[in-house]
């Protein structure tokens, strides 16, 4: 018992290690590899057309650290698309969605600026951009140096920031649909009876989707209070009756009622699960 117990303990630490290198090995093949191909195309082309406009008068530039979002989004909203998955799986690929991920595209962008500033062109091109712009340059305004340092970091704050929010407002959604045992495995969502306990982890991390994309809409929209929601309604309609649409307002309304969904959705599954605990503890 003790040599088998030994043998575990010893043999754990590397098969870890090989399951989390083939995690990564796989962020960087098939489909994954072709949206990576294109997100850094995309953030290499913004990244050059940031340098000559110099008043941010076209949003492409901001593709430079958006671009890791587009990859790291599609890599945390893979899990929900397979045939199968488990609970395993899904957490390594938060973990390398999250902090790996990122960097592969935020280096790579980073080492092609700062060779591409090596050349007087460039900086030329650059300096030309801020002399026209009355000496003020929107993207580089904090020299070439920060901007080699700013841009990688920036970018892998943003594809982290994407994968947490493709996987609470997407992924865990899906999955607690098309997969709910997986989800639930080892947790009191198993002491749920019957056909509730496939319909609860839905309840539970769909109600969790709704409330964040309810809390970034409301926090990008105009966002008011909760309180004011009914006469915000009221005149949304009205302006909405004369032709007239405001997109903050809109994303304001949209919010409040995704949260307070959510929060509903989420307190129905969690009360069944608090239920199921209570009459186990007692039998």
């Amino acid at each position: 018992m003790h040599s088998e117990t030994q043998d575990r303990s010893t043999a754990d630490p590397s098969s870890e290690a090989l399951t989390f290198r083939s995690e990564t090995r796989s962020l960087l093949s098939g489909v994954n590899l072709v949206v990576l191909v294109i997100a850094l195309a995309a953030g290499v082309w913004g990244s050059f057309d940031g340098m000559a406009d110099a008043t941010e008068d076209r949003p492409w530039g901001n593709l430079t650290i958006a671009a890791s979002g587009l990859y790291t989004g599609w890599c945390m909203l893979q899990p929900a698309l397979r045939r199968d998955t488990d609970i395993g799986g899904l957490m390594m690929r938060t973990i390398s969605a999250c902090l790996i991920a990122p960097a592969f595209v935020a280096v790579p962008i980073a080492a092609v600026v700062g060779i591409a500033v090596l050349f007087p062109g460039t900086r030329d091109a650059i300096t030309a951009a801020e002399s026209a712009n009355g000496g003020f340059h929107y993207y580089w305004s904090e020299g070439i140096g920060s901007q080699l340092v700013l841009v990688p970091m920036a970018g892998w704050i943003v594809g982290a920031a994407v994968a947490l929010g493709v996987l609470l407002i997407l992924t865990l959604p899906i999955v607690s649909i098309r997969f709910p045992m997986a989800v639930s495995a080892g947790s009191h969502i198993e002491k749920v009876a019957g056909y509730k306990r496939a319909s609860t982890p839905a309840l539970i991390f769909c109600g969790l989707g709704a409330t964040t994309l309810g809390i970034a809409l409301w926090v990008f929209g105009e966002g008011g209070s909760i309180v004011d929601f009914p006469e915000g309604l009221r005149r949304f309609l009205d302006q909405l009756s004369q032709g007239i649409f405001y997109c903050d307002e809109a994303m304001w309304l949209f919010g409040v009622t995704f949260v307070m969904i959510g929060v509903a959705a989420m307190g129905w599954g969690c009360a069944r699960v608090m239920f199921a605990r209570g009459r186990g503890s007692q039998q």
